[in-house]
């Protein structure tokens, strides 16, 4: 078994060895290594610090974008579906018979499928004959789902979309105006 040998005070002044044993030996500058890396943790625990809420903001963003584009997707993939069936008037919806505006409502409603949004809904029409022109025109209003106001500040308030058609057939509709339709 080795043992450990002391080195005198005056060795350490020249960079020497401190301690020579069976695992090996450790010199001065090793030594201040140790200094080192202490202090390169704490720079890094400081950039990171640092760069942490850019970090997080990046992401929140990312994540509040990609759910703007769903609900548009689903907004625009509405006012189609709402265009659809004003074009071709069937079938009636509120069972009363007569395909109306409130149909046309009720069916953009339906295929919106998100919770309580703030939806106002256009209808209008050129004429009641088959191929007259018609449009749907839906403006949904939109919230932030983090609630970061600096995130929420580069976002819409609001998405719109507008389909324009072709009558099928004679519009049983008449032009509408519905804020707050859902």
């Amino acid at each position: 078994m080795a043992e450990n040998h002391k080195i005198p005070c005056a060795a350490l002044k020249r960079g020497t060895v401190l301690t020579d044993n069976a695992y090996g030996s450790s010199t001065e500058a090793e030594g201040n290594m140790s200094i080192y890396n202490r202090r390169e943790r704490g720079a890094s625990a400081v950039e990171m610090a640092i760069v942490a809420p850019f970090l997080l903001i990046l992401l929140l963003g990312i994540i509040e974008f990609g759910f703007l584009f769903g609900e548009y997707n689903e907004l625009r993939h509405a006012v189609r579906e709402g265009a659809r069936y004003a074009a071709v008037s069937e079938p009636d919806l509120n069972g009363d018979a007569v395909i109306d505006e409130t149909d046309v409502v009720k069916k953009i409603c339906d295929s919106l499928g998100l919770g309580a949004p703030t939806v106002d809904i256009v209808l209008s029409q050129t004429g009641t004959a088959i191929g007259d022109v018609a449009t749907v025109q839906v403006t949904l209003d939109t919230e932030s789902l983090s609630g970061a106001p600096l995130i929420s500040t580069f976002l819409p308030d609001e998405l719109d979309n507008i389909a324009t058609f072709r009558l099928e057939q004679p519009a049983t509709w008449a032009n509408h105006t519905d804020n707050d339709a859902c």
